[in-house]
């Protein structure tokens, strides 16, 4: 199963965590696993793009299986980015929620 572990505060996304595999179909034919992997790279590189990783404003790690966001700094573009994530994660969830759960919380 997939996990995400959002964390907020304020109504400001902290912390996106994505780890596990959706095992929805065999290794290379799993298209839960691909859409959830295609979605974390694209954010990755909008938020390179953004200049996320400049100046300490955050980090990111991606590993097989696992992705995970952290913003050290507030800003406004970085935080449209990740409530997209978000809610291409929701709507992923939401149909494949047999595969993929998410837990939001407020730290």
């Amino acid at each position: 199963m997939i996990q995400v572990i959002i964390k907020e505060n304020n109504q400001q996304i902290l912390e996106i965590q994505v780890s596990g595999h959706a095992d929805s179909a065999e290794y290379g034919k799993d298209l839960v696993c691909a859409g959830v992997s295609t979605t974390c790279v694209g954010i990755a590189n909008a938020l390179v793009n953004n200049h996320f990783l400049d100046q300490g404003r955050g980090t990111i790690d991606v590993q097989e299986g696992f992705v995970k966001i952290k913003v050290n700094q507030f800003d406004e573009v970085i935080q449209v980015v990740l409530e997209t994530f978000v809610t291409i994660l929701e709507t992923i969830e939401e149909s494949y929620s047999k595969y993929m759960k998410i837990t939001k919380m407020e730290v």
